[in-house]
């Protein structure tokens, strides 16, 4: 008899020790690192407490949902990146009434203080899935709107950068009532039909050629200003030079009296006299009258 009740004793323990590895592992919760946990009690709701990164032990009739609190990467992209599926690529609107297929790199992370709000929302939906059935539609659909402002080759060319800056803001606020923030958007491929792109190949090179010309015309310009000023410069220098001359002139002229015009004469004298005389004349040369 006792050797009975000690076998159903030791069932008994047994299936209490296995009913409780059960529930132990039913309630653990390990919170990934850049995660948080919303509980949720079916009776009680959601429950005030948010759980942080690590083993948790809540109870096995409440239910787990974690969030991103870090950056998380996503991608709508021709190529099978990571989370982007299949070609997850779209086509986004212009202004002037064409359409671009491009590919969209962004990065979101869930608002903290706001994700009780935000498992209610979304219906206890993990924020894996609420990026799938939720972020990225929505991207792509307010994406175009900001689009639809820009002109295709605004978009193509030296404008992409502004409508990155546009969308990010846009989706910034369209996204923030739902407890989600946008960190960074991005577009890393724009691709136009051929005719489009044909178009604004020509209009490039079009615009490279008036470039072209305007840099002629400066150049062209410049040299005519720098010939105009050396020719200038070389008038005002031969009359300066002219101008010199002239005073130079005046000044020795006015200088050059009878005393001075003798001793010029006397130093170019080569002392001999004059050897043929007639009449009264004076073998001495009259200095003063020496032209």
């Amino acid at each position: 008899m006792k050797k009975g009740n000690k076998i159903v004793g030791g069932i008994v323990v047994t299936g209490v020790m296995v009913v409780g590895g059960v529930l132990i592992t039913l309630s653990t919760h390990k919170i990934k690192p850049g995660y948080v946990g919303v509980v949720y009690n079916l009776r009680g709701g959601i429950q005030d407490n948010i759980l942080t990164q690590g083993l948790r032990i809540v109870s096995p009739f409440q239910k787990v949902s974690q969030y991103s609190v870090a950056t998380e990467q996503a991608y709508l992209s021709r190529d099978k990146k990571e989370g982007s599926l299949d070609d997850d690529s779209f086509m986004i609107p212009t202004s002037d009434g064409k359409t671009v297929n491009v590919d969209l790199e962004f990065s979101y992370h869930f608002d903290s203080d706001r994700l009780p709000e935000t498992f209610t929302r979304f219906k206890g939906q993990t924020g894996k899935e609420i990026e799938d059935n939720f972020i990225r539609g929505k991207m792509k659909a307010w994406t175009s709107e900001v689009s639809s402002t820009f002109s295709v080759i605004d978009i193509y060319g030296e404008k992409r950068s502004e409508l990155n800056s546009n969308v990010l803001a846009h989706v910034k606020e369209k996204f923030y009532e739902y407890g989600i923030i946008i960190d960074s958007v991005n577009f890393s491929r724009i691709e136009l039909d051929d005719e489009t792109a044909k178009a604004i190949q020509e209009r490039i090179n079009k615009q490279q050629e008036l470039e072209t010309a305007k840099i002629e015309a400066q150049k062209a310009e410049i040299e005519a200003e720098r010939k105009k000023v050396e020719a200038q410069g070389e008038a005002d220098a031969k009359i300066i030079k002219a101008q010199g001359e002239a005073e130079a002139n005046k000044i020795l002229t006015q200088d050059l009296n009878d005393e001075i015009l003798s001793k010029m004469y006397i130093e170019k004298w080569d002392g001999v006299l004059p050897k043929v005389t007639s009449g009264d004349i004076s073998p001495l040369l009259d200095l003063n009258n020496i032209e």
